[in-house]
């Protein structure tokens, strides 16, 4: 193998991209184990901590895999993989109120073009199976767990009638997020009538094999949903605002009510202030006397 001089650029990221142009020409081919650190150390002109950086970065884009005491080996990254990577990727996006928002639109488009393809392309069978999920969602209602379960069932079986894998990686990756959303939107009052009676349209646009309707049915029903989600979180801190506000209330009256007894009644917390006010004149008389 030629050396390879690097440029002033990160050395293991660009020693990276040079392996996993070696890997998509064919040269590093897919099975087979690389060269030994020592060999790619002295290809690229760098040391080995450089090497091996390089080869880990390349083990979490899953393109290589390595294993103690051997050389790595080129593999080619697996659904299952990719679908963690961008599952990992919703998580992060989501964890802000933009990142939510995007993500929200991402799914409306991505969802409507699956139901506008599942109504182009659904067999009698296909047609069956949808209906058997619409109807096991219909019977969970009332039962948070199971409709939240056969609430994303029934959007996964539209992946699976457009018999496109890529679109059904995308489903599974979005589950953690889309569940996570169904179980917050599903408190808000008759939320899950409300998502069967869309569903139900859905199947119906679909059963008929009308995409356009299909296409604005799951619009409609999503911007449903993004809007409970909203109203939900919203409700959630207003009402938590204020059980604070009231707890921490009724802990400044308590302590106010104590102080105004006086030191004594400070000292004995527990003890309401009248009882404890009442035991001092009680003592003070018995020594009076």
């Amino acid at each position: 193998m030629s050396t390879m001089p690097l440029g002033r650029r990160k050395r293991a990221d660009e020693i990276a991209e040079h392996i996993e142009r070696a890997i998509s020409t064919g040269e590093f081919k897919e099975g087979a184990q690389m060269p030994s650190e020592k060999e790619l150390a002295e290809r690229f002109g760098v040391g080995r901590p450089s090497v091996r950086q390089a080869l880990f970065t390349l083990q979490q884009q899953g393109l290589v895999e390595i294993t103690s005491g051997t050389r790595a080996r080129v593999t080619a990254p697996s659904g299952k993989f990719l679908t963690g990577q961008l599952a990992s990727l919703i998580a992060r996006m989501t964890s802000t109120g933009q990142g939510q928002e995007h993500m929200e639109q991402t799914r409306l488009l991505f969802e409507a073009g699956v139901a506008w393809q599942a109504a182009r392309v659904a067999t009698d069978e296909d047609i069956r199976r949808l209906k058997a999920a619409l109807d096991a969602n219909a019977a969970a209602i009332g039962n948070t767990g199971l409709f939240v379960r056969t609430d994303v069932a029934f959007h996964a079986e539209l992946t699976v009638i457009t018999r496109n894998p890529v679109f059904s990686g995308v489903h599974d990756a979005l589950v953690g997020w889309l569940v996570d959303q169904r179980t917050t939107t599903i408190h808000m009052p008759d939320a899950d009538r409300f998502s069967v009676r869309d569903h139900t349209a859905i199947y119906e646009a679909v059963a008929a094999r009308d995409p356009m309707r299909a296409f604005h049915e799951m619009t409609s029903h999503l911007r449903l949903i993004s809007e409970f989600y909203r109203e939900s979180k919203r409700l959630s801190d207003e009402i938590l605002r204020q059980v604070a506000r009231d707890v921490a209330g009724r802990i400044d009256r308590e302590r106010e009510s104590m102080w105004a007894s006086g030191p004594r009644a400070a000292n004995e917390p527990g003890k309401p202030p009248e009882a404890v006010t009442g035991k001092s004149k009680a003592g003070r008389r018995s020594k009076d006397a």
